[in-house]
């Protein structure tokens, strides 16, 4: 009802939309790590900046919907004023997993959870007013370019963008920095040299691949799927190829750090924790976490059997691919508060408790490329 919608973004925080229960078996899973639950809570519970009246455009799908899930638990617990808008319709069979299924921890924080597509924000929304706002939702211009426009309508004088490190070109000099060579035509570089240009301090979030309470893309899942069967984890190249993983919560912790914080007007962030991790050491770390000893096979990537892609094989790019947080640590006073190792075993219970290790499960392509190197 998007009647509501608007009525609840303008209104206080204490109007607020209740998110659909969660499926069968999420519950079970949620019910099952309800001490690991509470214990997700954001690090920072008192604002760096005054309070704020800030909108979440959220996506409604991928691994994104974590952060703003993430970052509007942490806005909520510093003292702002938070409105989360999930894109889509609050009847989404979306909404049943997580981090939607944990809407129930936002509105009794005080969040607001809506349900608007962006286009609709500048009629449905009239009159709403707010300090900053966060696109955590559009990819290229024609998507974020309402959000913009609703921005500059309800007088925010911030405006967030989470891009991607995905756009970074290719270097033999890892890391990534800000301010590295981007692919132009990139919809996330399109993006990011518009709101340059417009009426409000911009900030652009890029972050890369993460993990945490509340994830709902497969990262960590991959390993465990092929560990707990004991199976052997295919890697694409020698694997010392360096990647990075981030906590959602760290990725919301840096953006919470620019709210009202005049380092942040103009910046680019890589939105990634301060350590890397090789492939193989991926492997490694999610062995560790379920307790045995890591099966590792590497193979040449431009030596696959026809028909096998390495994109669809393997969950991570076979290359170099590692940025590091350069202007969060120096512009926002920012450190990561948690460590890939203690979250891959956290992620491991609730990847038991969810039943998933039980399900059966074809490992064709794995078996393909296994078959080739014989």
């Amino acid at each position: 009802n998007l009647e509501m919608v608007a009525s609840a973004l303008a209104a206080a925080p204490s109007v607020c939309l209740r998110a659909p229960s969660g499926a069968r078996q999420i519950r079970r899973a949620s019910g099952r790590n309800a001490r690991v639950a509470r214990r997700a809570m954001p690090a920072v519970t008192t604002a760096a900046a005054a309070p704020q009246k800030v909108l979440i455009v959220n996506t409604n799908g991928g691994g994104h919907a974590n952060i703003g899930f993430w970052l509007a638990k942490t806005l909520a617990a510093q003292g702002h004023s938070v409105t989360l808008n999930t894109v889509g319709s609050q009847d989404d069979k979306k909404m049943q997993k997580p981090p939607f299924s944990y809407f129930n921890e936002l509105t009794s924080a005080g969040v607001q959870t809506v349900w608007a597509d962006p286009g609709e924000l500048a009629t449905k929304a009239t009159g709403a007013q707010f300090d900053v706002v966060v696109d955590n939702n559009g990819k290229d211009l024609d998507s974020v370019g309402p959000v913009a426009a609703f921005a500059k309508q309800c007088g925010a004088k911030q405006f967030f963008f989470v891009s991607s490190a995905g756009m970074y070109k290719p270097t033999p000099t890892p890391p990534h920095l800000e301010g590295d060579a981007v692919k132009e035509s990139a919809g996330h570089a399109q993006v990011e040299a518009k709101l340059a240009t417009m009426p409000f301090s911009f900030s652009s979030f890029r972050p890369q691949y993460f993990t945490g309470y509340g994830n709902n893309k497969d990262c960590e899942e991959f390993f465990f799927d092929r560990i707990v069967r004991g199976r052997p984890v295919l890697v694409p190249g020698s694997g010392d190829q360096m990647s990075v993983v981030a906590h959602a919560e760290d990725v919301a912790t840096m953006m919470a750090a620019a709210v009202g914080n005049p380092a942040a007007n103009g910046a680019i962030f890589n939105a990634v924790t301060n350590k890397a991790v090789t492939l193989n050491g991926m492997v490694e770390l999610c062995a560790a976490a379920a307790g045995v000893e890591p099966k590792i096979v590497n193979y040449d990537p431009k030596k696959l059997p026809e028909g096998v892609e390495v994109k669809k094989a393997f969950p991570f790019r076979p290359i170099h691919f590692y940025s590091y947080p350069a202007n969060a640590l120096k512009l926002l006073d920012w450190q990561p508060k948690h460590d890939l190792a203690s979250d891959l075993k956290e992620r491991f219970e609730f990847y038991k408790a969810s039943g998933r290790a039980n399900k059966d499960m074809s490992f064709e392509l794995d078996d393909k490329i296994l078959a080739s190197l014989n």
